[in-house]
């Protein structure tokens, strides 16, 4: 199998990254309209277009045939797909795993499996790119991306299963020269851990193989509106701010109020119900940088600054608090067909940033703000078996400190305390493995393939009594995806 280049760095056999193009997709470079006819289906993938197992599709280099209009070069991807998922208990939804409640097993739903067949992850999305001389811009591009997991009815599952048409990315980039870009919209935050150089391009993040829609327990993500600056001096480095949209959580029920001032507190952060009516005082601050030393090896680390802030009766102060955290991810290729990967998150009022896994704040007995110290982790082996193969497997969680207090009351206040409900999760871990096979592939017709994904789950509460400590669900999902070409 021979070496290929992505962005200046030589890694070989890459289709273990997420940042492998679409399969069925042509080299960039490539995508001129051609009068002959198209080829004949083969059932060998051409030479240097291996099978992308990954759920994100489309990284910052475009690919694929596209439409000229005016100066700009049209693309309309993504892929159309069945989902088939079984769960050992019962909590409920679609491609996404509610990890943080699996039920458990002296409830009814923690004795019954599910079992369903769904579309919702099928996605498409558009892509425009623009040279811009005129301005002395190199490029300007924008993206926009939907799915089917959106709100679903109470009937969706009866007839006609309408899931609800979702937002995922929507945003526009500019690039100044060769090394400042300048972007603004809905993206992955810059939390997320990145690939090679940090890039707003979703297939350019390190989200792992799974065929879950919300991937793996303690992955760093979130899909939020922002505005971006990054600097590339050079292939090795990159540097990048962001301005992001906040959102202050603590869940539903898993933080007990102070007697004090529960009623006015409860107005002011989401617990699930707010919708966008939570007051937050400022923008997320985030900063990351990455660093490729060499063709084997890459590092990127970044942090996250967060401000919280409520009032309560006669409402003349405001109480104030600052959080937030960092994480720092690793991948290396020991040998040309394997990665290894990982990835640590720690930091005070972190939990928006864990897939909302735990609450970002608990509150004392005179309403002040105590940011809860919450830390995640993966760790992971990809594995290229064949060119038509591809192996991964998972290690991952998150953790919660307890914070709680006694109240004016008697009463204990906060999160973890002994007796908390059992939805406060003291620990939630998970043990992925996961399957990909490029079934069929031809040229500028798509591409077909079949994702795998097998998973183990626990949960720990906090709570103290006589029943379980723990749940236990294992997850099982079977794909087969068209991918547009």
């Amino acid at each position: 199998m021979r070496p290929v280049v992505v962005r200046g760095i030589m890694t070989a056999t890459v289709w273990i990254c997420l940042t492998a193009p679409i399969a069925g997709q042509q080299p960039v470079g490539q995508d001129q309209t051609v009068s002959a006819p198209p080829p004949a289906q083969t059932t060998q993938p051409p030479a240097g277009r291996p099978l992308n197992p990954a759920q994100e599709v489309t990284g910052e280099q475009a690919e694929g045939q596209a439409l000229d209009i005016g100066p700009a070069r049209l693309r309309v991807s993504g892929y159309l797909g069945v989902t088939g998922i079984y769960r050992s208990t019962n909590s409920g939804g679609g491609p996404g795993t509610s990890f943080g409640a699996i039920p458990y097993e002296d409830t009814l739903q923690g004795n019954v499996s599910e079992t369903r067949i769904s579309a919702q992850s099928s996605r498409i999305s558009i892509r425009v790119d623009a040279p811009f001389p005129e301005a002395r811009f190199r490029n300007l591009a924008g993206y926009f991306e939907m799915d089917f997991n959106g709100s679903a009815p109470g009937n969706i599952a009866v007839t006609g299963s309408s899931a609800g048409f979702r937002l995922r990315q929507a945003f526009a980039e500019v690039r100044y020269g060769e090394s400042v870009l300048l972007a603004a919209g809905q993206a992955f935050s810059l939390m997320t851990p990145s690939k090679q150089q940090l890039s707003i391009w979703p297939s350019d993040y390190e989200l792992s193989q799974a065929v879950d829609t919300n991937y793996v327990a303690g992955l760093v993500w979130g899909r939020v509106p922002q505005v971006r600056i990054t600097w590339r001096p050079t292939p090795m480095f990159s540097w990048a701010v962001s301005v992001e949209n906040p959102e202050q959580q603590i869940g539903a029920g898993l933080v007990a109020l102070p007697a004090c001032c529960g009623g006015d507190i409860a107005e002011q952060y989401n617990t699930g119900t707010q919708g966008l009516a939570v007051p937050n005082l400022m923008p997320d601050i985030v900063s990351r940088a990455a660093y490729n030393p060499t063709p084997w090896l890459h590092l990127d680390a970044g942090g996250v600054l967060r401000a919280f802030r409520h009032t309560v009766a006669p409402y003349d102060t405001d109480v104030k608090a600052v959080g937030g955290g960092v994480s720092v991810n690793v991948h290396a290729n020991p040998t040309p067909t394997t990665r290894l990967i990982g990835q640590l998150a720690s930091g005070h009022g972190l939990g928006r940033y864990v897939g909302g896994l735990a609450p970002d704040v608990a509150f004392r007995p005179d309403g002040t703000i105590a940011p809860i110290p919450t830390t995640s982790w993966v760790a992971g082996i990809e594995q290229a078996v064949t060119p038509r193969v591809a192996a991964a497997g998972y290690y991952s969680g998150v953790s919660s400190d307890a914070t709680y207090f006694t109240d004016t009351t008697g009463q204990y206040i906060g999160f973890g305390f002994p007796g908390a409900c059992t939805a406060a999760n003291r620990r939630i871990v998970e043990a992925t493995g996961t399957l990909s096979y490029l079934a069929v592939r031809t040229e500028n017709r798509g591409s077909a393939q079949v994702n795998l994904q097998t998973s183990w789950m626990r949960r720990e509460s906090w709570a103290a009594g006589a029943g379980p400590r723990s749940a236990d669900a294992w997850l099982v999902f079977v794909q087969l995806r068209y991918n547009l070409p």
